[in-house]
């Protein structure tokens, strides 16, 4: 075999391999080398490299089955005549990282961080193609967005959904709400614990239409990822069935020479976005759709998440904003049986990584009506999301529509500057319904980071206030809430907005219909406020440092290297 020959690669057509001819002739022999000390055999090094990042890990349940599905894949490589090359990257749980103040700073610039690695990685060892295992908020997005920057062949292999516990219905966020009843002597320190013991069964996403599932009903819907896996229970052979699959349809799509940009077009982004919208899904989305967008050259502002939600109604009814639990959802059609439902609103010639076009894989999709609801008779006649804008927000906020009843609202702000100083207060019964809770400081410049907030929400709905309280931020919201939250306000406080200027007692108006949201003070004083505000205080030190220094407005999807204020 000369020193250029690309060897055998297994039944089909002949793969391009990047290592055999991008490779100086000089230095081939060291590369097979050193991949034959790694065990691999003189076939395998002369065979299409796939790229397999592993996001496995033990800081999360959610992971707990990501290293059977990636030997899944890696068999489903190898049957094809590729030749798997597993790496890993551990990913964050917001959960997990949401149990000490400004820990969960690190979770949003973790998504960057992680594109990067998997760049660096990916190009500098001359992969072929890739596959990534994943699963978790900002997991799936990370993989997503290194797909596009990397471009070569690839798909996603998502984790699922984590399947329902002993009681129906809760999860690991219930424990924030048991904590608040165990605290007002409610339940006992025994009931708590068992909770504890049971609420959160293991392997894939937390069990309700969060930002993890969210994002993987995304990724699916948008056609980088095989039908069926966003939210297929976590830990069982289908979704191991489908690992292999992929596997195998990775090395297929190096041969046909199939990349994510040619998958994500413009109607591909939109079909993923009328999709969360659909599902109810997560607003931490928009960031992440946003951040896609940027990355493949597509147009995504704010204000077209407003214009498709206001056209795409709410068809699947699944928790927390609806009835049913995500496993449910997935038996009665899951992603798939969604873009059936919105078929006529979709553009069903975007291709997808199986091979099919959208509405080849939808056409044949279960469709529950008990869950799945027609476009004719939805679950709301509107889409997930809103977007308002007025004088606290000129920039724009995104508030979840479908997790309350409430369409107007107006009350005196309750000033925080931060989460852990506002669950203080809730605890404290120091919130009185009529009361508009602000939560500032936590953007992505001014945390900096862009913490995900919990806690304070769910502390609300324990005590029967998600409703009667309302809450802004220019930090994200978790998929997980309900009640009247609205998010990413911007211009967020840490670069002047109106945010910072709020003083407690202040009027603030919520009208969602006329989508508005508004600080009730004079204009002119409000200027006076925000000319007074003081400077930022220092960054820490390392990777948030870095991040507040690149990082773009929230408005625009977070995207580094896109500031224009410095």
């Amino acid at each position: 075999m000369t020193a250029g020959s690309q060897g055998d690669t297994g039944p089909g057509a002949a793969a391009p391999i990047r290592g055999e001819t991008e490779a100086p002739a000089f230095l081939l022999g060291f590369r097979r080398a050193l991949y034959r000390g790694a065990g691999f055999s003189r076939e395998e090094v002369r065979r299409p490299l796939i790229g397999v990042a592993n996001s496995w890990g033990e800081i999360s349940p959610a992971t707990k089955h990501l290293g059977v599905l990636t030997a899944r894949v890696k068999a489903g490589i190898t049957a094809v005549g590729g030749t798997p090359v597993e790496f890993v990257l551990s990913g964050l749980c917001d959960g997990t990282c949401a149990a000490g103040p400004g820990v969960n700073r690190y979770n949003l610039p973790w998504r960057d961080i992680a594109v990067s690695y998997l760049e660096a990685v990916a190009t500098a060892n001359l992969f072929d193609g890739m596959v990534f295992v994943g699963v978790c908020d900002e997991v799936v997005p990370a993989h997503l967005l290194a797909a596009l920057r990397l471009d070569l062949p690839a798909l996603l292999v998502l984790g699922g959904s984590m399947v329902p516990g002993p009681s129906p219905g809760t999860w690991a966020g219930d424990m924030t709400a048991a904590y608040a009843a165990l605290q007002a002597g409610a339940v006992t320190e025994e009931q708590y614990l068992a909770l504890e013991d049971t609420c959160c069964t293991g392997a894939g996403a937390c069990g309700v239409m969060g930002t993890a599932n969210t994002m993987q009903v995304f990724a699916e819907a948008a056609g980088l990822a095989l039908p069926g896996s966003a939210v297929a229970p976590g830990g069982g052979t289908e979704l191991e069935f489908i690992a292999y699959a992929a596997g195998g349809r990775a090395v297929e799509l190096v041969r046909e020479d199939l990349r994510p940009s040619a998958i994500l077009t413009q109607g591909a982004l939109e079909n993923g976005v009328r999709a969360v919208l659909a599902v109810g899904g997560s607003t931490c989305a928009v960031l992440h759709a946003q951040a896609l967008a940027a990355e493949a050259g597509l147009a995504l502002e704010l204000d077209d998440f407003d214009r498709l939600s206001r056209s795409t109604p709410l068809v699947a009814d699944v928790l927390p904003s609806g009835r049913s639990s995500v496993y449910d959802y997935h038996r009665a059609g899951g992603v798939q049986g969604t873009l059936r439902s919105l078929a006529p609103l979709l553009d069903l010639e975007a291709r997808t990584v199986s091979g099919l076009t959208v509405g080849q894989q939808a056409s044949s999709a279960r469709m529950d009506p008990e869950v799945i609801h027609s476009l004719d008779q939805p679950v709301q006649a509107e889409g997930g999301m809103a977007v308002l804008r007025g004088t606290l927000a000129p920039g724009g906020a995104v508030f979840k529509q479908v997790g309350s009843t409430v369409r107007r609202f107006r009350g005196p702000a309750r000033v925080f500057d931060s989460e852990e100083r506002a669950g203080d207060a809730i605890l404290r019964g120091g919130v009185a319904a009529g009361d508009v809770i602000v939560v500032r400081g936590s953007g992505p410049i001014g945390a900096p980071g862009m913490p995900c907030l919990y806690g304070s929400v769910w502390l609300l709905k324990s005590m029967g206030l998600d409703d009667r309280v309302a809450l802004i931020t220019d930090g994200r919201l978790s998929g997980t809430i309900r009640g009247l939250a609205i998010a990413h306000v911007s211009p967020e406080s840490g670069l002047g907005g109106p945010l910072a200027a709020v003083r407690d007692g202040d009027e603030i108006a919520i009208d969602v219909d006329a989508r508005t949201v508004d600080l009730l003070v004079p204009a002119g004083e409000l200027s006076e406020r925000v000319a007074a505000l003081p400077s930022l205080s220092a960054a820490p030190k390392g990777a948030l440092s870095h991040y507040r220094a690149l990082v773009g407005p929230t408005e625009k999807g977070a995207v580094l290297g896109t500031r224009t204020d410095n």
